[in-house]
């Protein structure tokens, strides 16, 4: 029984929202973002890394109520909501990536 018990925990526990900062970014190819201009590379940089931040601070918010709910529930109650958005900061992270590459290989920066 106590295996069970053991067994189940180690489940539900896997099932938590993982921290924003525990989430790798999705390959994102730089190739599009290469054929834009600088100024529209920053345009699109500011609103990408606002997105971010909005879907990080969702995913941290989520991970908070997950880990909350295990203490007194035991139940990864955000996750199972449909409130995980890993897969939305995941995207969205290899697109600042991508283009942060494309801003620096443009020389941007600089201009």
């Amino acid at each position: 029984m106590k295996k069970i018990i053991i067994c189940a925990a180690m489940l539900l526990a896997a099932g938590c929202a993982k921290r924003p900062e525990d989430i790798m970014a999705s390959p994102v190819a730089a190739d599009s973002y290469m054929q834009m201009q600088c100024p529209q590379l920053s345009t699109l940089k500011l609103q990408k890394e606002a997105e971010l931040a909005q879907l990080e601070k969702e995913q941290k918010a989520t991970a908070d109520h997950d880990a909350a709910a295990m203490a007194v529930i035991h139940v990864p109650i955000g996750s199972m909501s449909g409130k995980d958005r890993e897969a939305d900061v995941a995207r969205a992270k290899g697109e600042v990536q991508a283009i942060n590459s494309a801003y620096q290989a443009r020389n941007c920066a600089a201009g």
